[in-house]
Formats: structure tokens, sequence, C-alpha cells
């Protein structure tokens, strides 16, 4: 599974490029914890008008939506090969030694 790094202040954080496991058992409670409140309210209303099925589907997106809005919030690729689905059209910059 290939890993995202995004860098901003001094601060790193990594998402991992495919299927989001915590998206799937937590439901919507993962984008509360990384502060998506948007996702978090839509996506708790879909699992309840679901009865939670709508996690399955979500989760396949979940590391995308994180990706994105990490990137509109000002974040950078700082390691890692974003996948071409995500839509980034900047790679990371590579320094030379």
């Amino acid at each position: 599974m290939a890993h995202v790094h995004f860098q901003k202040n001094g601060l790193t954080k990594e998402v991992k490029a495919g299927y989001s496991w915590t998206v799937f058992f937590f439901g919507a409670f993962p984008f509360a914890f990384r502060g998506q409140w948007g996702w978090f309210f839509l996506s708790a209303l879909l699992c309840v008008c679901t009865w939670g099925l709508a996690a399955f589907v979500i989760a396949f997106f979940a590391n995308k939506i994180t990706a994105r809005w990490l990137k509109e919030n000002g974040w950078e690729v700082s390691g890692g090969l974003p996948p071409l689905s995500w839509g980034f059209t900047s790679a990371p910059q590579l320094q030379a030694n």
C-alpha cells in the first residue's frame, strides 16, 4: 500500500492510498478526528439512513477525500507519489544532495 506524506509548517501527515479500513469499522468518526466536519456530518447521516452500509462504500473514497482536503488547506505533498485518481497535477519536488 502506498503512503503519501503531506507537509505544512514543519508538520507531516501521512495518507494511505487505497481502502480506508478505519472508516469501514468506525463509520463517520475518522472524519471527525481529522477535523473534516462536513464529511463527518454527511457520512454520519448516510450511515444512519443505511444502517451503516454506507461506510462500506465511503471507505473506498475516504483517503482520497482526506488527501484532497489537506491539499485544499495548504498542505503540500512532500513524499510518496499520489495516485493519478487523486487528481493532483504537481509531483513532489526532489532535492539534490
